[in-house]
């Protein structure tokens, strides 16, 4: 996968869009060399010619559209992998991740046992604490490393300090049998230290005692606070973003719906302009006119698109056992992933699968989609000033979009213009990654 190397020399990438990312017509393209973007190409006029002498040129076409790079911040695994199940399968999954765009990401990670957390071990730690401690220092190895895709930028804990039975009161689903794990900021500084410094971002619910305070804490140790999984109202909402919450988890889903009487969290969540928002844009969790109503509610610049990949994402459609459950979940042709009792688990679609969704059926400008997939993220992680965006001395992470034969949403959603928009190269720290070969 590793093509094309600007280590000793220069590239020049020629596409029909530039999407810096709003929409530059003026622009034919970039020039790399040493992971850096070193200069933009003009569409037309002598100062072109100078530019592209003695590089080696890749022309995409017409109807390509360079972009910046994704920035996942919530993905959990793949092609039957798992961050947790360890470095080599971390390292799998990120390569992978490059093949719709994604430059970089927060591996999501947390507990996910169901072991009640009066157990404890003879030195008085409890199981989920022993879990978590196993894996994290090998993950937080990988942060910033090239792997020959995509790049973790650190991780993203969501559970074990989640209201995980929020949709219980919804009528979602049954009990998880999962216990609730009071927040306490000893166990998040020993996370934080096995992890090397490598916790981004971290999910919590504000309704459980204690929370306000941890929000509060983990915001002055530098790292974003997520609200998600949660039962809380929008006043308790609003008050745990006062404490600092700036980010909410996967919007919409684990969160009480939205309703004209009672608006609960993502209520408060839509009308601060302090959040970003995250959006699942598969079709399968979020309903394209929803997508559009964030979209309009938030602006482009308020919100993160995000996979939520699970460990059955790139894999074909199909039943598929999990042994450290005894659960099985469905990959459906939406690309969703449902558990056996019919309840969405996690996606299984890809992260350019779900631009050309929101771009098509949700009505989103392919621009602002762009900002919501890289450079927000970006921003939200303290990367804005070399990363999501295309300019001189920022980091060479971009893709390429473009349509490609016989791509399609799925499910039951229409293929409008836009629809087979996929992700045809990616290149991270100036090294082609990914290029497709049959289009």
């Amino acid at each position: 996968m590793n093509s094309t190397s600007t280590a000793t020399h220069t590239l020049s990438l020629i596409v029909g869009t530039v999407l810096t990312p709003d929409v530059s017509p003026d622009l034919a393209g970039v020039t790399i060399r040493n992971g850096r973007i070193m200069s933009l190409i003009p569409r037309r006029g002598p100062q072109r010619d100078a530019i592209l002498a003695g590089t080696t040129v890749i022309d995409l076409g017409e109807e390509s559209t360079l972009m910046p790079g994704f920035i996942d911040v919530h993905t959990h695994g793949g092609w039957g992998e798992r961050y947790v199940d360890g470095p080599d399968s971390a390292t799998l999954i990120l390569r992978r991740r490059a093949e719709s765009g994604c430059t970089g990401l927060l591996m999501t990670v947390g507990n996910y046992g169901r072991a009640p957390v009066a157990e404890t071990l003879s030195g008085g730690e409890p199981p989920w604490v022993t879990e978590m401690a196993s894996w994290l220092p090998g993950l937080g190895s990988l942060t910033g490393i090239p792997t020959g895709g995509a790049r973790s930028l650190g991780m993203h804990i969501e559970g074990p300090w989640l209201n995980w039975d929020a949709w219980v009161a919804w009528g979602a689903r049954g009990a998880s049998g999962r216990s609730a794990i009071l927040p306490e900021w000893d166990d998040f500084a020993r996370m934080q230290e096995l992890s090397g410094g490598s916790i981004r971002l971290v999910s919590a619910a504000p309704e459980f005692p204690g929370a306000l305070e941890f929000i509060s804490r983990l915001t002055g140790a530098g790292v974003v606070v997520s609200v998600g999984h949660t039962t809380a109202p929008p006043e308790l909402v609003r008050e745990a973003i006062d404490a600092g919450a700036r980010h909410a988890t996967h919007t919409f889903n684990g969160m009480q719906p939205l309703h004209h009487r009672t608006p609960g969290a993502v209520g408060a969540l839509l009308t601060d302009d302090r959040v970003v928002c995250e959006l699942i844009a598969d079709g399968a969790h979020v309903h394209p006119l929803m997508q559009q109503v964030l979209w309009r509610a938030k602006g482009s610049d308020r919100v993160a698109l995000v996979t939520d990949a699970t460990r059955w994402g790139g894999l074909a459609p199909g039943r598929y056992e999990d042994a450290s459950t005894g659960r099985s979940f469905e990959v459906r042709d939406d690309l969703g992933c449902w558990s056996e009792t019919g309840n969405l688990a996690g996606s299984g679609s890809p992260a350019d699968r779900n631009i050309a969704v929101l771009t098509s059926a949700g009505g989103v400008p392919l621009a602002d989609a762009a900002r919501m997939a890289s450079t927000v993220p970006a921003s939200q992680l303290g990367l804005g000033d070399r990363k999501g965006r295309i300019a001189p001395g920022f980091d060479a992470d971009l893709c390429v979009l473009a349509p490609v034969p016989g791509a399609r949403l799925g499910g039951a959603l229409p293929d409008l213009n836009g629809s087979d928009l996929r992700c045809i190269l990616t290149i991270v720290d100036g090294d082609v990654v990914y290029h497709r070969s049959e289009r």
